[in-house]
């Protein structure tokens, strides 16, 4: 097997930008604590090839990768990675340039499409990718895990009632948070013919050591591990470790509980917190690399397969869902726990605003359902968004293109501590900035690599440490035929659609409810959609389904220049 590594600094023209993570249009940089950069990783055998791109930022999307492989083929023509052999992935830093993706919805705390940030990381992750096709060379890959010890205080389950409501798990209390989570770190070292060549490493925590308040461009914890980390490693040339998320939603590096009398992090500086947390990453990330007796030679097999759905027509397999019958899932829909926030990582609105919505929801909920004021086929359809998102209070329909009900967003009536929000939002409809397609995904990629023994997973969003393990169990069941012996979790890849939860999480009303945007049956889609994935992967290559006519929807220049920073 060859293969090869690059790292890029991802250049900004300006460090004066608003930052992504929070869903604050008041998180603005004004300059830089660190530097952000794209790790590639490339492997080859034989006439097969498949590429990870690691960017430091909160979340990546369709069209930026799309973007970056343009960008690749104008710099190398023989270029062999496409969409589909491609695995692009964020770190989870919520302190890095926002505005990079087309849809709307996560440009919105922004203000707006950030044409400067997209261009700075796709021009990186091209450059990253091209460098690490020259540094291709013979190599051997190992995998190992090992488990965070619990004194390490590294991470901790910030949504502890919703974690207990799942019949498997062993209860835990609030003194327990750090053990209601997955403490298994994994990674595969490269190993080239002069030594190591580099690593990549998964463990679920967010990239939310630093808060709010931060005014400064910074990678948070994983940042300091993977520099760390190549630091260490200085005497192999060109080392580069990337540190990726796996199962994250409802996983914080800030302390969750009563046992603990931290500010937040662990010490009123926030970069210090994020020094410690990635130095606790690096340290087990360290120990790992250097213990090559639990170490497993991975073979030499190389395979992939990807493909689009629409989730919201995906019907749900009856053994994922919680009552076994089939179910569909809903269009995506934003609810008031979103506002609410995360009590520790990212407090939301305050309560008055809370209830004036919550009244203002009810009443347009009632309305919408009297025959006089809507039509059947209007009922029938809310009714069907209703059932999908059950408890979920909607507050925006992401594909309807609705806020509080209203299609008009002028007539929107937010509280004024959204009136910032509010601005940006009527701005950009205004400007006719969001005329064209759905606000948030509807169509994602799904995507599922085979290295040596291992499957490793592309999910387009963040999961729970629960949701996470269904996931992964219901996938080593079906793959167990092609030997594969373990399944890995890449969230945040190719695409976002923020959360995903149990179904029993679902019915509690938390911030990662807010944050589910498909609805309380998402991860029986998610279960679904990537079972019938995994089994093209046991078909011969020749007969596997290649074809797909759903494809992400393309965003004009016009809107994109109508709702971008720069137009205001």
């Amino acid at each position: 097997m060859l293969a090869g590594v690059a790292k890029v600094k991802v250049v900004f023209r300006t460090r004066q930008v608003h930052l992504y993570g929070y869903g604050r249009l008041s998180h603005k940089a004004v300059g830089a604590e660190t530097d952000l950069f794209a790790r590639a990783f490339i492997f080859r055998q034989e006439n097969r090839q498949i590429a990870f791109l690691i960017l430091e930022t909160y979340l990546v999307s369709h069209h930026l990768k799309v973007e970056i492989l343009t960008r690749l083929l104008q710099k190398n023509q023989t270029t062999e990675l496409r969409l589909d052999n491609l695995m692009l992935c964020a770190q989870n830093t919520h302190s890095a340039p926002g505005g990079v993706s087309h849809y709307a919805m996560h440009n919105l705390s922004c203000g707006g499409f950030n044409r400067m940030a997209f261009e700075a990381y796709a021009e990186a992750g091209a450059e990253a990718l091209q460098k690490a096709e020259k540094d291709l060379e013979d190599a051997t890959l190992y995998l190992n895990a090992g488990e965070l010890d619990l004194d390490t205080d590294v991470a901790f389950n910030r949504s502890l009632e919703a974690y207990n409501t799942n019949p498997e798990v062993q209860q835990q209390d609030e003194n327990n948070t750090h053990r209601a989570i997955d403490r298994l770190m994994k990674q595969i070292r490269i190993a080239g013919k002069k030594g190591n060549k580099g690593l990549i490493n998964w463990f679920g925590v967010q990239g939310t050591s630093i808060g709010l308040d931060n005014d400064k461009i910074h990678s948070d914890n994983k940042g300091y591990a993977a520099s760390l980390l190549e630091s260490d490693q200085a005497d192999e040339a060109n080392f580069v470790g990337g540190f990726a998320c796996e199962a994250c939603a409802d996983v914080s590096p800030n302390y969750h509980g009563r046992s603990k009398w931290w500010p937040r992090g662990r010490y009123e500086d926030p970069f210090k917190s994020a020094y410690f947390n990635g130095f606790q990453q690096f340290e087990r990330s360290k120990s790992l690399l250097e213990n090559d007796d639990d170490q497993i030679p991975l073979n030499h097999t190389l395979d992939y397969t990807m493909e689009f759905v629409n989730l919201a027509t995906v019907p749900c397999a009856p053994e994922f869902t919680p009552n076994h019958t089939p179910v569909f899932c809903g269009q995506a829909a934003a609810g008031l726990a979103l506002l609410d926030g995360s009590p520790v990582d990212n407090p939301g609105i305050d309560a008055v605003s809370t209830a004036l919505l919550s009244s203002w929801v009810k009443y347009r909920n009632f309305l919408r359902k009297v025959p006089v004021i809507s039509s059947k086929t209007s009922r029938s359809e809310f009714r069907k968004l209703l059932d999908a998102h059950g408890p979920k209070r909607i507050l925006a329909e992401l594909h309807e293109k609705k806020v509080l009900g209203f299609k008009n967003l002028n007539k929107v009536p937010l509280p004024p501590s959204l009136s910032d929000v509010g601005d940006e939002l009527k701005r950009q409809y205004n400007a006719r900035a969001l005329q064209e397609n759905t606000w948030f995904p509807a169509i994602v990629p799904l995507q599922i690599f085979i290295l040596g023994d291992i499957a490793i997973v592309g999910y387009p969003g963040e999961i729970t440490t629960v949701a996470a393990i269904r996931l992964k169990k219901s996938l080593l069941h079906r793959l167990h035929h092609r030997g594969i012996i373990d399944v890995i979790i890449t969230s945040n890849a190719n695409e976002y659609i923020g959360y995903t939860t149990t179904f029993e999480e679902y019915q509690e009303p938390t911030y990662e409810r807010g944050m589910n945007f498909f609805g309380q049956y998402t991860l029986a889609a998610m279960q679904t959609a990537f079972n019938n994935l995994a089994a093209d992967l046991l078909k011969p290559e020749q007969i596997r389904n290649k074809v797909t006519v759903l494809e992400p929807p393309a965003f004009s220049s016009a809107e994109l220049n109508a709702r971008s920073c720069a137009s205001k």
